[in-house]
């Protein structure tokens, strides 16, 4: 299935959309940090099946502009997109750091027809560490800590080539997952990349901007904003880690954390009956990972009579 490049303009941002077709309810979707509008590629057709299915890049990535980010500079990016396709109230479906903006949004549009957070967690919380004293906790949160700092280290500004190389396997492998020619994966790494004389750079720049971008992601209590969503909410989490963690430790420690997460999203749907919840056998990569079960996820929900929340 083919998608029609569009521009919107907030202000002086311009944005680049892709179009993925479909008739009915408008659906927005929003990639996470350092992703592009192509890594809905697997999803995007399966929605389109029953919806209009727009994805923008958000500003800093793909082939948006460059501009100053924040929470409420991308809503309202989210809202011209949605204004220049006739689209008042439009359903909102958002991966990671996207699903963080998703919620934000059903947060500002209790009459939208339902948003959707694909395993944007945010801050992980001290309580959530099931079984962990405090020490341990702080040992997992300094392994995790150094883990991300490396990784960063290691993509900030020109990467290195078997840094690249590694990414274009993943890629390709991403997208052979997600059950695409592996020149879809290579198209959604090269959308998010820019290349220079210096080399090829990641975008927004890990050691700059990204980071920064990422911080204000790890920040949020993603349960105290759900908490004020009105509009129908699903909560999707992925069950598996990522490959690689690099200690034993570390993996028991981010396992404990995900079963206090569990246990507290579900205390969230049983006191707020707009709240739905669904889990998937993937990693955070689950839209290439699963992009069936993903789908079939959000059309399940949108297509689902909902519950208002008690008052």
């Amino acid at each position: 299935m083919g998608q029609e490049e569009i521009r919107v303009r907030n202000g002086p941002v311009q944005l680049s959309v892709l179009d993925y077709g479909g008739e009915g309810e408008v659906v927005l979707l929003l990639h996470g940090l350092g992703s592009t509008a192509l890594d809905w590629s697997a999803v995007a057709p399966r929605l389109s099946q029953r919806h209009h299915v727009l994805a923008p890049d958000l500003r800093s990535h793909g082939l948006s502009d460059d501009a100053p980010w924040s929470w409420e500079a991308c809503l309202e990016d989210l809202a011209a997109v949605a204004a220049a396709v006739g689209a008042e109230n439009p359903a909102v479906v958002g991966h990671s750091l996207g699903g963080s903006l998703a919620v934000m949004w059903g947060r500002d549009h209790p009459g939208s027809p339902g948003v959707v957070n694909l395993d944007g967690h945010g801050r992980r919380l001290r309580h959530q560490y099931l079984g962990l004293d405090d020490e341990q906790v702080a040992e997992v949160e300094r392994q995790l800590q150094a883990w991300m700092d490396d990784s960063v280290r290691s993509l900030a500004g020109p990467l290195a080539p078997e840094v690249l190389e590694r990414f274009l396997a993943l890629h390709r492998a991403l997208a052979e997952a997600a059950g695409l020619d592996p020149g879809s994966g290579l198209d959604a790494f090269w959308r998010g990349a820019r290349r220079t004389g210096e080399g090829t750079w990641l975008r927004p720049d890990p050691g700059g901007a990204g980071a920064e971008i990422m911080a204000l992601g790890l920040g949020l209590d993603m349960l105290a904003l759900s908490r004020e969503v009105r509009c129908p909410l699903l909560v999707v989490s992925a069950s598996e880690l990522p490959s690689g963690v690099p200690s034993e430790f570390l993996s028991r420690g981010l396992k404990a954390q995900r079963a206090g997460l569990a246990r507290d999203l579900g205390e969230l749907s049983d006191t707020q009956p707009n709240v739905r919840l669904a889990t998937v056998t993937a990693t955070h990569n689950l839209i290439w990972e699963r992009p069936q079960d993903v789908a079939d996820a959000i059309l399940d929900f949108l297509g689902e009579p909902q519950a208002t929340e008690r008052r």
